[in-house]
């Protein structure tokens, strides 16, 4: 689902890694994108997204906090994995 919306652009099941090719130039392949998120979070994950990104979302401080400390943890562990 494309990020352009806020209120899905923060939500896990959304935030995944793609080429460059793909992202960039491709728009994000957003049909492949979707297809993917199904085989990994179960069907209808990519419907779910695609709801949920036409609904209005306005993150108060305390779940962007909150948010802002989860992503940390994570990439934390990605460099890990990776060696970085």
């Amino acid at each position: 689902m494309s990020r352009a919306c806020m209120s899905t652009r923060w939500n896990v099941k959304n935030v995944q890694c793609q080429s460059k090719r793909d992202n960039a130039f491709r728009g994000g392949e957003q049909y492949k994108f979707g297809k993917e998120l199904d085989k990994k979070y179960g069907e209808g994950t990519a419907d779910e997204l695609m709801h949920l990104s036409k609904t209005t979302k306005k993150y108060g401080v305390h779940e962007l906090r909150e948010m802002i400390e989860v992503f940390k943890v994570e990439c934390e562990r990605i460099n890990e994995e990776k060696g970085l």
